[in-house]
C-alpha cells in the first residue's frame, strides 16, 4: 500500500481525529490515537479504548494501563520505547451490572478503522507488533488464529513483521475475581514471558 500524502505520523494522527468511518463517531467523546514512541521496534495492538482512554486521550490510560506499564518493566522495556495503538480508536460502552465495560470491536468497525492502524504500522514501522488479545491477534495474523493454542509463537506478516500473540492485561484482572489470585498470577507470568519475547526479537536477540 502506497502512503497518503502524509508528512509524518502527527499529519495521520490529525486526519483520525476527524473519522466518521463508523457508529463509534457518535459514542466517542474523542479518538484515541497510539502513543509513544514513533520509532519504536516494539508495538502493541490492544482492541479498542477504554471509558479512561476516552476521557484522556491516550490508549491504556486506566488500571490495565497501570498494569501494562508493570508487565513492561517486568519483560525489560517501557511505555516510552514501544507504540501503544488498538484495533480501534473511538469507545463505546454499555451499562452493566451498574457500571460502564468496553462494547466488543465489531468486525466491520475493525475494517472501518483499519486504515488508521495500517497508517501507524506503516510510520512507526516496527520489527515486531505484539497483539494483545484474540480480536488483535485474528485481525493481525489470521482470522483462523486461536490464542489458546498459539499464543507467545512469532508470526511473520507479508511485510515481514513479526506478530505475537497474546492475552489483554485486563484478563489478568478479571482473573483475580472469576477464578483466584495464583490463577492470575500464573497469567501474569505467561504475559510477561510473552512480551520479553517480542523485546528481544524487537531487539535483534530473538
Amino acid at each position: 500500500m502506497e502512503l497518503p500524502l502524509y508528512a509524518n505520523l502527527d499529519e495521520v494522527r490529525q486526519a483520525a481525529l476527524g473519522c466518521r468511518a463508523c457508529g463509534r463517531a457518535e459514542t466517542r467523546r474523542q479518538v484515541v490515537f497510539g502513543a509513544g514512541n514513533p520509532d519504536a521496534a516494539l508495538m502493541l495492538v490492544g482492541e479498542a479504548p477504554s471509558s479512561t482512554d476516552d476521557t484522556t486521550g491516550f490508549p491504556y490510560a486506566g488500571p490495565a494501563g497501570d498494569l501494562l506499564d508493570e508487565l513492561l518493566i517486568g519483560a525489560g522495556t517501557s511505555r516510552d520505547e514501544v507504540w501503544i495503538t488498538n484495533l480501534l480508536r473511538c469507545f463505546e460502552g454499555r451499562r452493566r451490572d451498574g457500571r460502564i465495560e468496553n462494547q466488543p470491536a465489531r468486525t466491520s468497525e475493525i475494517r472501518a478503522c483499519s486504515r488508521w492502524l495500517n497508517l501507524e504500522i506503516q510510520y512507526v514501522k516496527p520489527r515486531v507488533i505484539v497483539a494483545m488479545g484474540a480480536p488483535a491477534a485474528r485481525a493481525l495474523i489470521s482470522p483462523e488464529f486461536k490464542l489458546t493454542e498459539q499464543r507467545g509463537t512469532l508470526q511473520a506478516r507479508p511485510d515481514g513483521i513479526q506478530v505475537i500473540a497474546t492475552t489483554q492485561p485486563a484478563y489478568v484482572m478479571r482473573l483475580v475475581n472469576l477464578v483466584d489470585q495464583k490463577t492470575a498470577d500464573l497469567e501474569r507470568d505467561r504475559l510477561v514471558a510473552d512480551l520479553r519475547l517480542a523485546v528481544d526479537v524487537a531487539a535483534g536477540e530473538g
